[in-house]
């Protein structure tokens, strides 16, 4: 199969959760 297909999805993963649990590192 594609891994850019794979590693798209983990980086979207990644960013999504970064998004969730990082907003108060951020403030």
């Amino acid at each position: 199969m594609s891994h850019m297909f794979i590693i798209n999805l983990v980086k979207k993963v990644i960013s999504f959760i970064k998004g969730l649990f990082g907003n108060n590192e951020n403030e």
